[in-house]
Parts: structure tokens; C-alpha cells; sequence
């Protein structure tokens, strides 16, 4: 799961891979000379792939940085690139570009470079018409581009020139993430919309909760003076109710970028589930009173607010219906495909789901027992369909799996897998 933070996030291990969101060139500058000094500083070779600035610009804040920019141009270590150099002729193939990472890096350690470097301006994608599912793709895939060297990347994304739902996906399914906070608030779905300057007012009031795997943000029938809205920013929550009988089930899952918690812009005084981290996560947190006045003073968020119930609403139908119509391994089938869509990411082995559920878990998100769960699960991994392993699970087929949950492919699923709405 995401790690998201802003300027001085730490050090840059070498094989890293970071999806940088940016409004302007200023902050673009100011993330993109340190990454290059510190990858020329250890030797590595550093491609940089030009496109939201001209290549004058580019240089003169680089050397402005300190870097002898003629001298490592010569010698090799500093490399320059427009998108169409950098991906080659139409069309736009993913596993292409993963071969010529590859290749580059392998270019880069013949030539005795210890690593190759690539700080790309990703808006070349947009000239080149390259779609938000391939896009997506060619991220994950990134991971898989390891050659005789390491390949530290940064992905440099625009805040205005792409859609929220990509720049969502990128935050849910890279381990590392660098953006101001109030740009992260534009990607969530309660405070999308907003003004600059509302949303870095939002986000001075805010306060920043980490939960370590296994503890809560909240409990059950905590009382008033207690509540607070979030906004996740990295890791995983699951909200959980327990009947007076000590019988738990799982409502929801949240992802980075979605809110929980968010019954109290309704008027509750108690909460009706608990809020338990899943991983280490952090979230954004305010008191009710403070997203009531947002809700009344900004009509975006209430409009925002009316959109996330309907959506979590017709999410509860579809399982609902799922529960009436579809047998237990199809529930499941399609929980993982849902899960993986949304905060997958490719492995050698297959797409793996960075989430550890336990069998509880899974049975109480599907309705069903522990031990069907566990059955179908250990058939899955000797068909070689499914691997559930302690803190993830590996999609070894999703082809097949797909075909498990009763679809003709991966298209047919909806994005997101389904909550119970009002119960947060």
C-alpha cells in the first residue's frame, strides 16, 4: 500500500519506484534536483524524460541545483529524453516498455554505472494517446523491469492535466507515494472539487492518525465527544460490527482516498461499527463540526457527500444481490478480482493484494464459514488459480479466476467491491 508524504519523505533506496503528484513547475523543481543530484551522487546513470517543461528550463534548474549538467551529459550520467524517444513508436505497449527498461538498465551497467535513474514527466503520455487502463498497467509492470542494475523511478503526474480516477489508482497501488497534503484531499472522494486555498485550510485543520496493523481508529459505541471523520491515506481499514451476541461481520473495506466515518455528517451521536487497520495506516481527521461546516459552506462537498452514499448504496445492492443469486467461491472469486482492480499490484508471480485477512476475515466479507473459505481457497492454490499467503495474496490466473466468479473477463466487474453505506 501507498506510503504517501511530501518533500523531505527520506532517503531514496536504490530500486524504488514513486509516483510524484505535482501542481506546478515550482514543486516540480523542487522534488526533481534532489532526485537526480542523489542518483548522479551514487553513481548511477539518470534519464530524464522531458515533456511539462522545455528542456532550457529543465537544465538551468538542475544546474541551478548544483549539477555540472555539460560534464555528466558527456560522460553518460545525466541523459535527456522527449516521451517518444523514451517509449518508442506507436502504438503504446506496456510489455514493450518493460523490455526497454530492461534494456536500458542493462545499457546502464555495461557502461559502469551502478543503477539507472528515471525521473519522467508522465503528461508525454497524453500527447501520445495512451489510455488510463494501459497507463495503469505500464505502472504495475514497472516493478517488473528489474535488470543486472537497479532501477530507481519517479513518475511525475500533473495534478490538473489527469482524471481522479487514475491518479487514485497510482496512490492505491505504488508502495511509495510524494504529494502535498492538500493535493491528496483534491483525490479523496469527499473533498474533490474544492478550491486551493479551501482545500489547504482543510488540511491545516487536519489531523494526521497512524494506526498500526491490528489497532483501531475507532470502536464500536464510542460516544459523541470521541467522533471524528477520516479520510485514509495509505494502508487498509476494515469496518466491522458486532451483534450483542459477540458475532462479527465485515461491511466495508477502505481504500486510500475514500472517507470513514462519515455517518456523522448525518447527525449520530454513536458509532455503529469499528474502525480497524488492516496494515499500518494513516488517515487525515476531523471533528464533526468542522466537516458540517464544509458540507454547508461548499456546495462540492455536499454534492460529494450525496455521491458517496448512492455509490456505497448501489454497491450494498450488488452484494446484496451477489448474497441471493451467487454461491460462496463466486462471492469470493469476485471480492478478490474487486480488491485487485482497485490496490492490485504485478509481481513476478501474478497480481498480489498487499492486505493480510485471515480466514475470519474473508468468511465475514463473503458470508460464509471459515472452513468453506479455507476449502475453496486451498483448491484454488493447487489448480494454481489463487495463492493466499500470510500478508498477501498472489492472482496466479485471473483469467480463470474471472471465469470462477462467473464473468466473461475482468471489464465486467465493477471497480469496487460492495459496503453496507450508512454503517461507518
Amino acid at each position: 500500500m501507498a506510503d504517501v508524504r511530501w518533500q523531505g519523505f527520506g532517503e531514496v533506496s536504490p530500486g524504488d519506484h514513486i509516483v510524484f503528484i505535482y501542481e506546478g513547475t515550482s514543486e516540480l523543481r523542487a522534488f526533481v534536483v534532489p532526485f537526480i543530484k542523489e542518483g548522479l551522487a551514487r553513481g548511477e546513470r539518470c534519464l530524464y524524460v522531458v515533456d511539462d517543461q522545455e528542456l532550457p528550463e529543465i537544465t538551468e534548474a538542475l544546474a541551478a541545483g548544483g549539477v555540472d549538467v555539460d560534464r555528466e551529459s558527456r560522460r553518460g550520467a545525466l541523459v535527456f529524453m522527449n516521451g517518444e524517444e523514451y517509449a518508442g513508436p506507436p502504438p503504446f505497449d506496456p510489455l514493450r516498455m518493460v523490455e526497454l527498461l530492461r534494456g536500458r538498465a542493462a545499457a546502464a551497467a555495461s557502461s559502469g554505472f551502478t543503477g539507472l535513474r528515471i525521473a519522467g514527466q508522465m503528461t508525454w503520455t497524453l500527447k501520445a494517446g495512451v489510455e488510463d487502463r494501459a497507463l495503469v498497467e505500464y505502472e504495475v509492470l514497472v516493478e517488473r523491469a528489474a535488470g543486472p542494475v537497479p532501477l530507481t523511478a519517479a513518475c511525475m503526474y500533473r495534478r490538473d492535466r489527469f482524471g481522479q480516477a487514475v491518479l487514485q489508482q497510482m496512490i492505491r497501488s505504488h508502495p511509495k507515494v510524494v504529494a502535498d497534503d492538500h493535493v491528496v484531499l483534491s483525490l479523496s472522494d469527499l473533498f474533490q472539487n474544492l478550491a486551493r486555498v479551501d482545500l489547504q485550510g482543510l488540511a491545516q485543520s487536519a489531523r494526521a492518525h497512524r494506526i498500526p496493523k491490528g489497532g483501531f481508529f475507532y470502536h464500536q459505541g464510542d460516544p459523541a465527544p470521541t467522533l471524528k471523520v477520516y479520510v485514509l491515506t495509505s494502508g487498509a481499514v476494515k469496518l466491522v460490527r458486532t451483534d450483542p451476541d459477540g458475532r462479527s461481520v465485515i461491511l466495508r473495506i477502505v481504500k486510500p482516498m475514500e472517507s470513514f466515518g462519515d455517518r456523522l455528517t448525518l447527525g449520530d451521536t454513536t458509532r455503529y461499527v469499528s474502525a480497524q487497520a488492516l496494515e499500518d495506516s494513516q488517515a487525515f481527521a476531523w471533528d464533526a463540526p468542522t466537516v458540517l461546516q464544509a458540507i454547508t459552506t461548499h456546495p462540492a462537498v455536499s454534492l460529494n457527500v450525496v455521491r458517496v452514499f448512492e455509490e456505497l448504496i448501489e454497491k450494498e445492492r450488488s452484494r446484496l444481490q451477489d448474497l441471493a443469486t451467487s454461491g460462496v467461491e463466486q462471492r469470493l472469486a469476485r471480492f478478490l478480482l474487486r480488491l485487485a482492480q482497485s490496490i492490485g499490484r504485478q509481481t513476478v508471480r501474478g497480481l498480489a493484494i498487499e492486505v493480510s485477512f485471515s480466514g475470519q476475515d474473508l468468511a465475514e466479507l463473503v458470508i460464509a464459514t471459515p472452513y468453506t473459505v479455507s476449502r475453496i481457497l486451498a483448491d484454488w492454490r493447487r489448480l494454481g488459480i489463487a495463492d493466499a499467503q500470510r500478508e498477501r495474496f498472489l492472482l496466479l490466473d485471473r483469467k480463470r479466476l474471472a471465469a470462477v466468479a462467473g464473468l466473461r473477463d475482468e471489464g465486467d466487474l465493477k471497480l469496487a467491491e460492495g459496503s453496507v453505506p450508512l454503517e461507518t
